[in-house]
């Protein structure tokens, strides 16, 4: 397995500006906030922000051009209990959402979403056809992982997905560094395959796995970080987030990165250490990205941010 080790920027915290808290026109339950809490995964197309929380079965929508309050939109089955140790216990946790190019049936492409693996009940995703102003077309269709993920475990003893994107003709599923040996991962899945897949029998069999890769990005005041999200960034890069998290839940900062289609990370900045961050979108223009955050400060009942940055593509116009 190849491995490569990276050394964070030296330079000061990307500063981040709060566009807005993801607040809801409705709780999803009884005895729940009218918030989204914890924030895993943003998406953004057209005017459209969608994003997912780990302890949620539904989508959160937003409007760039609404400043009022998120809908929710069911996407998978199944009941969450209120109580917050025994929504843990029980949640499909879902943490990775990206977008896939169009394909059949699906011309101006869909999000995916997917569970993380790492433990009963979070072996399900959905996918969600889009529209041509970056809406929601027709019902989301509830995807059963646990093929997919099955083979993953082969290379991967505590699976747990935490981002997921697209590079060429790959899918790459970002693996939280919890394994036996503390490594992030990335693992690569056909493209092809895994699109098959959705058009036929929404069980993502996507084959053998192409390559698996392990990342050391280091540590925040001890701390090691670990993948939280990805983003496509173009055909041939992606953006990705890590956070530093003890097992006790402090969080010592976040760091964003760039990984070419050959699997090298381009850059290691860390973010406004106030946040946590769990999900990443990105965008590019005349050389400098744009970026979507959303966050999960561990605070259950109060609505996470939306947060928006800047970061050029080459580092050395920052020093």
């Amino acid at each position: 397995m190849k491995r490569q080790s990276v050394d964070i920027e030296d330079l000061p915290p990307l500063d981040v500006r709060p566009l807005r808290e993801l607040d809801l026109e409705a709780p999803s339950g009884p005895g729940r906030s009218a918030n989204l809490s914890a924030a895993s995964g943003v998406v953004r197309r057209g005017d459209f922000v969608y994003a997912i929380g780990d302890d949620e079965l539904s989508l959160a929508v937003f409007r760039l051009s609404d400043p009022g309050p998120g809908k929710l939109r069911r996407v998978l089955a199944g009941e969450l209990p209120a109580d917050e140790d025994e929504r843990k216990a029980h949640k499909a946790d879902l943490e990775a959402l990206t977008l896939l190019p169009p394909f059949e049936g699906h011309p101006f492409g869909a999000l995916l979403g997917l569970g993380s693996g790492s433990g009963e009940r979070r072996d399900r995703g959905f996918v969600c056809a889009l529209g041509p102003d970056g809406s929601l077309r027709g019902e989301s269709r509830e995807l059963d992982l646990e093929p997919v993920y099955t083979l993953l475990r082969r290379d991967i003893v505590e699976l747990n997905i935490e981002g997921a994107s697209v590079i060429e003709d790959r899918l790459w599923l970002l693996q939280r560094g919890n394994t036996s040996d503390g490594l992030n991962l990335v693992a690569e899945l056909s493209l092809p395959e895994v699109m098959g897949s959705l058009q036929r029998d929404l069980r993502i069999d996507a084959g053998e796995l192409a390559d698996v890769r392990s990342y050391d990005l280091g540590d925040l005041d001890g701390v090691a970080l670990t993948f939280s999200d990805a983003t496509p960034l173009g055909r041939d890069e992606l953006v990705f987030t890590a956070s530093a998290e003890r097992e006790d839940g402090a969080i010592h900062g976040s760091v964003v990165g760039t990984l070419d289609a050959g699997g090298v990370v381009q850059r290691l900045r860390t973010i406004d250490r106030r946040y946590k961050v769990e999900g990443v979108h990105a965008s590019i223009d005349t050389g400098v990205m744009d970026f979507l955050f959303v966050c999960d400060q561990d605070e259950p009942g109060t609505a996470s941010p939306l947060l928006s940055a800047a970061m050029p593509v080459e580092g050395r116009f920052e020093h």
